[in-house]
């Protein structure tokens, strides 16, 4: 009777333990939406491998500009520009997080990622010539997401790049580099 004891004690503290070792990887799919102050997205999160993800996104990017001088007096633009991107995420301190039992719930490490943001023209508000649409951006980022609760997020990135924009302008000012950052609050489903 003891021996059966020992052995069932035995077999629920080893299960225990084995539900603790498992290997630290993305979730299978993320939902959510995330904003800053002019603009909101939603997005998906795929994953692709244990700490790979693919990140689809969708949203409406707002632009804010105002101008001020003697001569002219002021004067304000603004433009809400449609946005798509496609961004594979390496998530790499995954492994780490969970060694030090930091939590890595809705995929929340460090990443460095290839961020590729297509700006079309279908749905241009406002003043359009802000930021020029038909533009595709490709940024190698770098970035940190963290969870707060079950739901909450707060994400920040930066990298730089190479934009293109389509069109009829001068050759010299279709390509150039650019510097990409964002700073986002959001909601995971």
């Amino acid at each position: 009777m003891k021996l059966k004891r020992i052995c069932m004690i035995g077999v629920v503290l080893s299960g225990c333990l084995l539900g603790y070792a498992q290997e630290a990887c993305v979730e299978r799919s993320v939902w959510g939406i995330q904003g800053d102050l002019l603009s909101v997205w939603g997005y998906n999160e795929s994953r692709l491998s244990d700490v790979v993800a693919l990140r689809c996104e969708a949203g409406l990017r707002g632009n804010f500009f105002y101008s001020y001088s003697n001569i002219f007096g002021g004067y304000s633009r603004y433009a809400i520009i449609p946005e798509l991107s496609v961004e594979p995420r390496w998530y790499y301190n995954l492994a780490w997080r969970q060694a030090k039992d930091r939590p890595t719930a809705h995929n929340s490490a460090n990443y460095f990622s290839l961020k590729t943001t297509f700006y079309p023209e279908w749905l241009v508000v406002g003043d359009a010539h802000i930021l020029p649409a038909n533009m595709l951006t490709v940024i190698p980022m770098w970035g940190i997401r963290r969870h707060y609760g079950t739901h909450f997020s707060l994400e920040a990135g930066a990298g730089a790049g190479y934009q293109h924009i389509f069109g009829q302008m001068n050759a010299w000012r279709r390509d150039k580099f650019v510097i990409g950052w964002h700073c986002r609050i959001g909601y995971t489903f």
